[in-house]
């Protein structure tokens, strides 16, 4: 019984590392995991929508693998924040950039 306890708790720490990037401030960097809409993020945007904003942060470059880092954060409120990925800079409202998982370093 001991074991499953240890296995399950072990799951939930890996899935601790995951995060929004929505949920993350200015100089976080890390590595993007996955591009999905919906799921935690809960957000209320018919499918075709969502399925707009995916294909739009996968074409700009927010693949799994690629690096990032939050650059800045517009104030007050924090929305939308200018994030590098790759190369290139982008200005993502915080409701766009929920649907980004990424792995923080």
């Amino acid at each position: 019984m001991d074991a499953c306890v240890d296995w399950s708790e072990a799951g939930s720490l890996d899935a601790g590392k995951l995060h929004s990037l929505a949920a993350l401030h200015k100089g976080a960097r890390g590595t993007v995991s996955a591009v999905r809409w919906g799921g935690a993020a809960g957000l209320s945007v018919g499918d075709t929508a969502g399925s707009t904003i995916t294909r739009r942060l996968l074409e700009l470059g927010f693949a799994p693998g690629e690096r990032f880092e939050i650059i800045e954060e517009i104030r007050p409120g924090g929305d939308p924040i200018a994030v590098r990925i790759g190369s290139s800079v982008f200005a993502l409202r915080r409701r766009e950039a929920e649907a980004v998982v990424v792995r923080l370093e």
